[in-house]
């Protein structure tokens, strides 16, 4: 595991604020993340396939809106998979004093 060292003339103050700011970003991106995947159901539940096989497999072709609705699929698709490294990363943050 990697250490991130950082110097401050506060270092209790720190700590409280970095703490709850990576409690507070945490929250926003979970927040984030419930709506990603509750617009990535509703694809899912119209084509009756997962979003993986969906970006594997599937083209504009294969959707009713065609390049639209490919889009903004592939996009939510995308978005969630960000959201998703981003919160694990932030969660993976330990304070080791």
């Amino acid at each position: 595991m990697a250490e991130i060292i950082l110097k401050t003339d506060y270092p209790k103050k720190a700590q409280e604020f970095l703490a709850e700011t990576l409690e507070t970003e945490i929250s926003r991106i979970g927040y984030s993340l419930t709506l990603a995947r509750k617009r990535l159901l509703k694809f899912e539940k119209k084509y009756k396939i997962t979003s993986k096989e969906f970006i594997k497999n599937w083209t504009a072709e294969d959707l009713i809106g065609k390049d639209m609705e490919y889009v903004e699929w592939a996009g939510e698709h995308k978005l969630s998979e960000n959201l998703n490294d981003r919160l694990n990363t932030l969660k993976s943050i330990i304070y080791v004093s």
